[in-house]
């Protein structure tokens, strides 16, 4: 599988207990369906107040993004655009069908929005689509 932006083989690792894939140029991940929802059950990563704030401060290095959407690296489809938040600057690529693509950064942002409270937690994962609605 290759990555959606710099199109080189994704690496197999391990991230909080998880297996995803990663790509070693860009520090892109991919995450298939539940994997995201087991990284953020798991919540072994715990930041410091002054982490936290770093990693969601707009202004850090990795707040601005691509801005086309990616392609899915499974089925090659389009992925959806889901904006989480414009204050902390987190879109994340989404196939429906088989997962999600975080792009430099992303992953800890998600760890620390959903570090913040349980309601904040299950919003996150409503709006991805992994819990149901209300």
């Amino acid at each position: 599988m290759d990555c959606p932006r710099c199109h080189l083989s994704l690496m197999t690792t391990d991230y909080e207990g998880v297996e995803v894939d990663m790509c070693s140029q860009c520090w892109g991940f991919w995450l298939d369906s539940g994997e995201l929802e087991q990284i953020l059950e798991r919540r072994t990563l715990e930041f410091t107040p002054d982490e936290r704030r770093q990693i969601l401060d707009a202004r850090t290095a990795f707040s601005t993004g691509p801005t086309d959407p990616a392609p899915c690296p499974k089925c090659g489809k389009t992925m959806n655009r889901l904006s989480y938040d414009e204050s902390v600057h987190l879109v994340i690529d989404q196939c429906r069908d088989h997962g999600v693509w975080l792009d430099t950064g992303e992953i800890k942002k998600i760890q620390a929005i959903a570090d913040r409270s349980e309601a904040i937690h299950r919003m996150l994962l409503t709006k991805l689509g992994i819990i149901p609605g209300a």
